[in-house]
């Protein structure tokens, strides 16, 4: 049986109707929470097990929230996201975050072609000249450079266009510290676009925005998609960090997945990066678990492969296979939705099948338990930040590695912007998802001129952000449970009993609904900061079982708040 938490990411982040599936999934929940647990003494044994040990009652593919990244839109098979709605300071539940305090997504949507386990917001290209070189082999190719470039200058203006309007209507200064612009593939974008919606952010006509003294801009960029000129003029322009889309160093995986990189591509651009940002580059590398034809050993071999190259940052995801994708005509299972019965699939040669359950299981146990051991921090259920004393951040909780960008996602109080084809912003509690296809984006934006400033992008203080205001949104309580919970740091108990209604009350239902992982060390309490109380979920076995141990808090709250 599979039990999987609909969480849908789009770019930036798009809401998750959490109580409108509490009441088919109370059974499905329970009856499946228990029966994965019965395997809890062998998860329980050590993070780094045997490797023959099976996890056969583990949830198919999707290890609770495991799946779920990065705020931006990267051509990877988690990037499903939701909007989370404004949050109070997790690092200070009694104080809410600086007003400035905010981030800006771009979405840029170019890929050279769909993956075939993506499902996202992208406008496959081709095999387009992107790095700035002129020369082309045929007629044809100049031809495909050149619609290109049409496209890319008419998504441009739009995006651009798009901004202004966001300057317009935002009335008080904000600090970023983050810039991050994903996709798709930002990388196949002109310098030139990408430098134009850059200083449109920063310094527009009366910009409000100003950057932080340590903000991070980051740019996502695959392998093969840039040289040393166009990675030169980024920096010059002010990007300071880079999301590496590595996914896999074998290349008959990457092959069988669709990506149009090799291994040699990816250790190219790394020696490229190294040489234009130093060797202390500011770095993550992407890796995806539970792919076809990967195994245990070839696990272990890509591990130690990517901290061979130092980065301070790792991102890593089990596959999770998408309605609508190639890997669902292949892989879809009996239970999975969609058709009653499965179309007749015509393999190619490269199919290769998908790893067992408790192999990926035993991918994530590992590369937790092996990272760290390495001096990364586990510091959020896909994400690893290198705090070793080479980088210096060993006694630094900012932690040297930690992308700032997802944390503002994670955090309780935060706002973020976003402009681009299907990216989702998130301002004083109203959230919007733009359109996901081209022409809609397009004229939708074109439609928005003259128009009052519209709900989803005020960003005017509003009573949600009073602490002394005890609010009922249970949507709010959800999606904050769902973010703090997937971070090392935890939720913080005392936080909702300080916001909400009752808030011991709804205290004790998050602490029912954890009940069964808390006896089973799935999960613990602590007290820090002058004795405030923390839930936390164990690494790794709570974060692998989050789905259904959230969920399970869900249904508590649902019989207390009276849903």
């Amino acid at each position: 049986m599979v039990l999987t938490v609909s969480l849908r990411r789009s770019t930036g982040y798009s809401h998750w109707g959490t109580w409108i599936h509490l009441q088919s999934l109370f059974i499905i929940t329970t009856t499946f929470f228990c029966f994965c647990l019965s395997d809890a003494a062998s998860f329980a044994s050590g993070i780094v097990g045997d490797a023959s040990s099976r996890f056969r009652n583990h949830p198919r593919r999707t290890f609770g929230l495991a799946n779920i990244v990065k705020p931006s839109g990267r051509n990877k098979p988690n990037e499903q996201c939701w909007a989370e709605t404004s949050r109070l300071s997790s690092e200070n539940p009694s104080v809410d975050r600086a007003e400035s305090d905010a981030a800006f997504y771009v979405h840029i949507p170019y890929c050279r072609r769909r993956c075939r386990y993506c499902d996202f917001a992208i406008v496959p290209i081709g095999p387009v000249e992107t790095s700035g070189r002129e020369e082309m082999n045929s007629s044809f190719a100049e031809r495909q450079n050149t619609g290109f470039r049409l496209m890319d200058i008419s998504y441009r203006d739009t995006v651009l266009a798009e901004i202004e309007m966001i300057l317009r209507t935002t009335k008080r200064p904000r600090t970023l510290r983050s810039i991050y612009f994903g996709g798709g593939t930002p990388s196949l974008a002109p310098v030139s676009s990408i430098k134009s919606i850059l200083e449109a952010i920063l310094d527009g006509p009366n910009s409000p925005f100003v950057l932080a003294d340590d903000a991070e801009i980051t740019i996502e960029m695959d392998p093969g998609t840039f040289d040393l000129t166009k990675l030169r003029s980024l920096k010059e322009i002010g990007f300071n960090r880079i999301s590496l889309g590595v996914q896999s160093f074998d290349d008959s995986i990457l092959e069988a997945i669709g990506r149009v990189h090799r291994c040699s591509d990816v250790l190219e651009c790394i020696n490229m990066i190294k040489t234009v940002f130093g060797d202390e580059a500011n770095y993550s590398i992407d890796l995806i678990s539970g792919l076809p034809g990967l195994n245990l050993a070839k696990w272990v071999e890509t591990l130690q492969t990517a901290l061979s190259f130092s980065p301070n940052h790792l991102s890593l995801y089990d596959l999770q296979v998408e309605q609508g994708t190639v890997f669902h005509r292949w892989y879809r299972e009996d239970d999975d939705p969609g058709p009653a019965l499965k179309p007749a699939v015509s393999y190619p040669a490269d199919y290769m099948p998908l790893p067992s359950v408790g192999d990926c299981a035993f991918m994530y146990k590992y590369a937790s338990g092996y990272l760290k051991s390495r001096g990364y921090e586990h510091y959020e259920i896909s994400s690893y930040a290198y705090t070793g004393s080479n980088k210096g951040a060993a006694s630094s909780p900012r932690r040297n590695g930690r992308s700032r960008h997802n944390q503002i996602y994670w955090e309780i109080g935060s706002d973020w912007y976003a402009a681009g084809l299907g990216a989702t912003s998130s301002l004083n509690r109203h959230s919007f998802q733009r359109p996901r296809q081209m022409a809609d984006y397009l004229s939708w934006v074109k439609g928005q001129d003259g128009k009052d400033i519209p709900s989803w992008l005020l960003d005017e203080p509003s009573i949600a952000f009073d602490v002394d205001c005890r609010s009922d949104d249970i949507d709010f309580l959800s999606d904050t449970i769902m973010t703090r919970l997937r971070t090392a740091d935890g939720l913080s108990l005392d936080w909702i009993a300080n916001t909400f209604q009752e808030g011991e009350t709804k205290v004790s239902a998050v602490l029912r609904g954890a009940e069964l992982a808390l006896s089973l060390d799935m999960a613990h309490t602590v007290e820090e900061n002058n004795a405030e109380r923390y839930l936390r979920l164990s690494d790794p076995v709570g974060f692998l079982f989050s789905n259904s141990i959230i969920s399970s808090i869900f249904v508590e709250l649902e019989g207390v708040c009276g849903h």
